[in-house]
């Protein structure tokens, strides 16, 4: 018995977060980590280009309502695809969902599957439709199966994968279909997974614990979302609407398969990675995207992040979070991709 079956709910770690939230929010409790958001399971951020930290972790009520395009192009996904927030264009809608998983589109009912069906099926004249999940299922609902359900199980990406794919053609509308690749793990040292799943509320701090550190190397992290992207991509290569892209190999260091210092977030055990220098490489993958930035986009970008570690440095001193590592950004390391290193954010 396992995780494979789109009608079974391994992917509880969105309603065991809700329903911990209230008290047992990650900024309330007392962890070295820092996540981007105050509530579990990998939120939505809202955008970088606000300044304050406090702001990137907590979106206003209003957000989730803007207006969407009628015409366009549509993002739907978890917290990762407000990313795509930073292009600010007319005919560019962000449609976020609190802890979306790729699992749970699967699912008959579920209210997300049902909210994007009904987003589309009123938006006939959408250009492109592009959904960004599946990050929840292979960062958090693999160790959600596997050590906070008894008896365990293990998660059937590669079923996932298909199911979800499956899910994305079949919705209405003529709109051309993309679907983005899940990010790599952003956790460089495997000891900072256990504690990264208790603070997103994932698991108990019981249930980490005895979370085996094998399962946490960055061979088996990185393995994991390598081969849940390669399943989305024959999966997405069966249907003629369907377009897959991602961008993992280019956020790696071949070498060690940790994320390269551009991405990476000054708080180690953020599962997010920096906005910025990662909206920067998608110009670079997605010609639609850049076209409709302008010509300081860049510099903007670079402001944008240097607000964002400034106010993200003021939030960890407030909570007595030791700061052990640095932007490249502010001179804290080198090696990073040319797309990033170059440019961070707003």
């Amino acid at each position: 018995r396992g995780c494979a079956s789109p009608e079974r709910a391994c992917a509880s770690p969105e309603r065991r977060a809700s329903a911990r939230a209230a008290s047992s929010r990650p900024s309330e409790r007392a962890h070295t980590c820092s996540s981007k958001e105050s509530s579990p399971t990998m939120g939505p951020a809202a955008p970088a280009d606000g300044g304050a930290a406090a702001d990137r972790a907590e979106p206003g009520p209003s957000r989730g309502r803007e207006r969407l395009p009628e015409a366009g192009y549509l993002i739907f996904g978890d917290s990762f695809s407000r990313i795509f927030s930073l292009v600010r264009h007319a005919e560019i809608g962000i449609k976020p969902y609190k802890g979306g998983s790729a699992k749970g589109l699967t699912k008959p009912g579920n209210t997300n599957r049902e909210d994007i069906a009904k987003t589309l099926a009123q938006r006939p004249g959408t250009h492109t439709a592009v959904f960004v999940f599946g990050s929840v299922d292979v960062h958090m609902s693999y160790y959600y199966c596997k050590y906070g359900r008894e008896p365990p199980e293990e998660i059937d990406l590669e079923a996932i994968a298909r199911a979800y794919v499956a899910f994305v053609a079949g919705l209405p509308g003529p709109a051309q279909r993309l679907v983005v690749g899940a990010y790599p793990s952003s956790l460089i040292e495997a000891e900072s997974v256990p504690k990264s799943v208790a603070a997103y509320g994932v698991l108990s701090e019981a249930q980490a614990a005895r979370v085996d550190l094998a399962d946490c190397s960055l061979a088996a992290r990185q393995g994991r979302t390598r081969a849940f992207n390669a399943a989305l991509r024959a999966a997405c290569a069966e249907h003629a609407a369907v377009d897959f892209v991602d961008i993992c190999d280019e956020m790696l260091d071949p070498a060690t398969l940790q994320l390269r210092p551009a991405y990476l977030d000054i708080s180690t055990c953020n599962i997010h990675v920096v906005w910025e220098t990662t909206i920067l490489l998608w110009l670079q993958r997605l010609p639609w995207l850049r076209e409709r930035t302008d010509s300081r986009f860049e510099s903007r970008m670079r402001r944008s992040l240097s607000r964002y570690l400034r106010d993200k440095e003021l939030e960890m001193a407030a909570k007595g979070i030791a700061i052990t590592r640095v932007h490249e950004s502010e001179g804290g390391g080198g090696g990073g991709s040319g797309e990033g290193s170059g440019g961070g954010g707003e």
